[in-house]
Order: structure tokens, then C-alpha cells, then sequence
């Protein structure tokens, strides 16, 4: 058994983190992310010393260099590099709180949630993704979701002739898929966690049926595109 803390963070270093002989780095544009990391850390390890800074992209980065930390990680899973990663056999055999924890924390730095219009017909197209370029962890993710009654759609390979784009898609959609996600896992990241919102609400604010409220989320959405990182 492990924590939710420790759950959260061995998620994010799959995601958007890097395990080396010297240090653990997280790394997002997202500064609650990146607080929640540190709290995570302190609650599960103590008073850590974190290295900060930017990458050369300026992407914030969060770093430790301590090695009851790096040792802690690295028993979880030999590689934490992209194609490696799967869900660690701690996390399965803990709660579904822990399984939760961890799945929302991918969620936040691999998911998107996706609300758009059809251009022809001015309708609401929504979806929730996960993309990875390990399929076992998104088959692992895919079968938890379906125990909570989440049904998602096959996994699918993004660029299935690109040399370069080797990642799988798992995709959510339907408004019951939708509630049930946001009811039980969610997002953390601010942008992400108000476009789902939103999505639900797109339900309610068609074009034909409820024009007001159409032109109300449309103008949400719009000031979706520029806000926090």
C-alpha cells in the first residue's frame, strides 16, 4: 500500500517528469501542478530540498536531488522514460483512492478535454483524451475506468504512418462517460478542469433549443483559449 501523495507523484513523473542517476525533475507550465508536486513530496518525505528553474523552452521545472528520494522512485519502475511507464504494481495493489490519485495526476499532464464547434452544422463536438506513447499503461488506465462504469472508447494509434509520432489515443465520450469522470476523477489543472465543466454544460446550451446560453458558453470557451498555463 502506498499513499495518495506518493501516488500523485510517481504519476507525474511518468507524465511529465524524469527519473536520472542524480536527480528526480517534474516539469510543467502549470504552477498548480507543480505545487501540488511539492506538497505531495513534503507530506510523503519530509522537509525535501527543491532545485527550481526553467528548461530551455521555459518550462518550469521542480528538482530533487536526494537519494532516499531517488531510491523510493526507482524501485517503483526500472524506466520512467516514455515508452517504458506503466502503472506500478503498488498503485494496483492499493485503494482505489490511491488508484484515483495517480490516474488523475496522468490525466492532468498527459489528458486533454476537448470542446469544439462543427463548422457546418454549429454543434458542440466534446471529447476527453489521454495520449501516451506506452499503450500498457493505457490499457491498465482504460480497465480501471471501466470498473467505475467510464466507457471509453478503443485505444488507437495517433499517427498510424508517422515515423516520428509513435503515442496511442484513449478517448472518453458521451455525456454519462462525462459526468462520471468528473464526478470521479477530474482535473486538477485549472484550464483542463473548466473546459470540462464545460463540456457538461455544452448539454444544456444548444443553438436551437437554448440560444442564449449557446452564445453564453461560446464566449466562455473563447476566454478559455488564453488564460492560465
Amino acid at each position: 500500500m502506498i499513499s495518495e501523495n506518493f501516488a500523485r507523484c510517481l504519476a507525474k513523473i511518468c507524465g511529465d517528469g524524469n527519473l536520472s542517476q542524480r536527480y528526480l525533475r517534474y516539469c510543467n507550465t502549470c504552477l498548480d501542478l507543480l505545487d501540488e508536486f511539492k506538497e505531495d513530496m513534503r507530506a510523503e518525505f519530509g522537509e525535501v530540498h527543491f532545485i527550481e528553474g526553467k528548461v530551455n523552452s521555459g518550462t518550469s521545472f521542480v528538482q530533487i536531488q536526494n537519494r532516499h528520494v531517488l531510491s523510493a522512485f526507482s524501485s517503483q519502475m526500472k524506466s520512467f522514460k516514455i515508452r517504458d511507464i506503466f502503472m506500478p504494481v503498488s498503485v494496483k495493489n492499493s485503494s482505489s483512492e490511491v488508484q484515483l490519485a495517480f490516474i488523475r495526476a496522468f490525466y492532468d499532464d498527459e489528458g486533454c478535454a476537448a470542446l469544439r464547434l462543427n463548422k457546418s452544422t454549429q454543434e458542440w463536438k466534446r471529447n476527453i483524451t489521454l495520449c501516451s506513447n506506452s499503450v500498457q499503461i493505457l490499457k491498465e488506465i482504460k480497465e480501471i475506468l471501466l470498473s467505475l462504469e467510464i466507457f471509453t472508447n478503443k485505444i488507437y494509434r495517433n499517427e498510424k504512418k508517422s515515423n516520428y509520432d509513435s503515442s496511442f489515443i484513449l478517448s472518453i465520450t458521451g455525456k454519462r462517460n462525462f459526468l462520471l469522470f468528473k464526478e470521479k476523477i477530474g482535473f486538477n489543472h485549472p484550464r483542463k478542469a473548466a473546459l470540462l465543466k464545460l463540456i457538461v454544460e455544452s448539454y444544456d446550451a444548444t443553438p436551437k433549443r437554448k440560444p442564449y446560453l449557446y452564445k453564453k458558453l461560446k464566449k466562455k470557451k473563447m476566454n478559455l483559449a488564453f488564460p492560465f498555463e
